[in-house]
């Protein structure tokens, strides 16, 4: 760990073992030493991403106790979105500056991993500017 912290310090570059060992570090001294890797690169400037996050489903076969997001919950109201619905979203999300497409959902037992996957091409192939990030490792 003292050899990581003195190669952060002194700038020099981390290999695949060295940038592995940043999780063992607390959030403060990661945050620290990105800080000061952000002001060498860039001084005093900050980046922001403006996103938007759609929530296409919220019917879910899983009963996770830690959710408030389920139909199968807290939340009286099931729905799952069409493709056109998300489209619309999306597209008034560019034209108020939107960078970013952020999908998360639920674990619908009606919809399969190739209806998300044909919403995010229909997506990149309207807007190929926009990132699409999406799902959870649940999901």
């Amino acid at each position: 760990m003292t050899n990581l912290i003195e190669k952060l310090q002194s700038g020099e570059r981390l290999d695949a073992d060295e940038c592995a060992g940043l999780y063992d570090l607390d959030l403060f001294t990661l945050g620290k030493f990105a800080n000061a890797k952000r002001r060498k690169l860039h001084g005093k400037k900050v980046f922001f991403n403006v996103n938007r996050h759609i929530n296409p489903t919220n019917i879910c076969a899983d009963v996770c106790k830690f959710c408030a997001f389920s139909a199968n919950r807290k939340n009286p109201n099931p729905y799952t979105m069409s493709h056109d619905e998300i489209l619309k979203i999306v597209e008034k999300s560019v034209a108020g500056g939107a960078k970013e497409i952020h999908i998360v959902s639920a674990h619908n037992p009606e919809t399969s991993w190739q209806w998300y996957l044909e919403i995010f091409k229909k997506i990149k192939e309207k807007y190929p500017q926009i990132h699409v990030k999406a799902l959870t490792a649940a999901e």
